[in-house]
This record gives C-alpha cells, sequence and structure tokens, in this order.
C-alpha cells in the first residue's frame, strides 16, 4: 500500500500525458534500487563498483571454456549466476553492447568515488602488446584530449598505489570582483586518492566501517 499526496495544477495538467502514472513510477524506481542491493549483497567481495543504476562484478567470463586441468581462483569456483536479458529486472553486458563480445573487461582501477577506469580488450587478440579500450568516469572533470594526457587509466593507478599524491589540471574558472564584474582566470584543480566509504585493508579489499572477523 502506499499513500501519496499531491495537488494536481493546471499547468502540471497540461503537461503530463494521461498515461503517467505517478505511484507505478516511483515504485519501478524503488524496487529497481532494491534488485540492484540484493545482487550487490550476493556478489560480496567480487564486487568492485556500484551506481545507483550499474554495478561491476567479477565473474567468468561467458562462453570461456579452459582446459581440463585449469583450476580456477577460489573467488570464481562457485560464480554468481547472472540473469542477463532485455527485460526489466535482468542485466545487461555495457560492453558487449559497446565494442561486441569479444571484448572483456579484464582490468579496473577506482580513486575515488564516480571516478573509475575499466580497461576492456579483445580476447580473440593473441598479440602480446594487446591494446586496451578504456571507460572512465571522473567527477567533476571534463575528459577530453586536452585531459588524457593527465587523466587516464595509467595515472589513476599511480593514484591508488601513492605513486602521485595529485593529479592537477588547469581549468578555466569564473571569479567575481568585489566591485563587480566577472574575470576567467586558469587555475590548477586536483584530483587525489579520496575514499572514506569503508575501511581499505590488505589487497585493497575493503571493509565496512566496524566490521569484526568472525570468531575461530
Amino acid at each position: 500500500k502506499a499513500l501519496v499526496q499531491y495537488k494536481q495544477t493546471e499547468v502540471a495538467r497540461s503537461k503530463i500525458p494521461k498515461g503517467v502514472n505517478s505511484v507505478v513510477a516511483a515504485f519501478v524506481t524503488c524496487y529497481g534500487r532494491l534488485m540492484l542491493y540484493e545482487l550487490m549483497e550476493k556478489a560480496g567481495n567480487n564486487l568492485v563498483y556500484g551506481d545507483t543504476d550499474s554495478c561491476m562484478i567479477v565473474t567468468r567470463r561467458s562462453g570461456y571454456d579452459p582446459s581440463p586441468d585449469f583450476i580456477w581462483p577460489p573467488h570464481l569456483q562457485n560464480p554468481l549466476k547472472l540473469e542477463m536479458g532485455e527485460y526489466l529486472g535482468m542485466l545487461t553486458d555495457e560492453v558487449a553492447e559497446k565494442y561486441g563480445s569479444d571484448w572483456v573487461a579484464t582490468r579496473f582501477v577506482s580513486p575515488c568515488s564516480k571516478t573509475y577506469s575499466l580497461a576492456v580488450e579483445n580476447v580473440q587478440d593473441k598479440e602480446i602488446n594487446k591494446t586496451f579500450k578504456h571507460i572512465m568516469r571522473c567527477k567533476g572533470f571534463g575528459l577530453s584530449n586536452k585531459t588524457k594526457d593527465t587523466i587516464n587509466h595509467d595515472s589513476y593507478v599511480d593514484l591508488v598505489k601513492k605513486r602521485l599524491p595529485n593529479i592537477s589540471v588547469p581549468t578555466t574558472q569564473f571569479r567575481g570582483r568585489h566591485e563587480g564584474g566577472v574575470d576567467l582566470i586558469t587555475a590548477p584543480k586536483k584530483l587525489s586518492f579520496v575514499y572514506s566509504k569503508r575501511k581499505i585493508v590488505d589487497n585493497y579489499e575493503t571493509r565496512e566501517w566496524g566490521y569484526k572477523d568472525p570468531l575461530p
């Protein structure tokens, strides 16, 4: 059951189509996040990143048939079964949709919230020096040809491993004058490794704040 109170105005009535249902819309977004949270909880330590509508999970590559003597690492011996499809409540492989089924994400790094780089490679490419494509996000910074030499996958890795204290990018900013008017100035904007959501433990794994290991 849901109790929703709202006031219908003339302006709203003229713009909202008759087929719109605010209660259904609220429940779809609500249950979408509940299902995503349930998936994240099942993924456990194999979850590397999550957002409001997506998550990144370490799992076996679809269609990969290893040799009989191959032994999967412990965290992939019982992989999470993912329901893939195009219908409501199902998951889609955004890497395969963008680059094709031969492309697989193999590397991930995130120096801070809403900032990450996902490296994808062509598994059919047998070259030793493979060419990677990167899906990158950087909160507060614009990604362009001007910043690609500064903000990239390798610089993110250097931040996480503390090889770099920060990444400095010159940006154009508006600054108001006390007497009135606006000046355009160029000032450095810095990106640092900031992670306060969880506690970082060995091998870059994380735990909730207040987490205690179970007793033997």
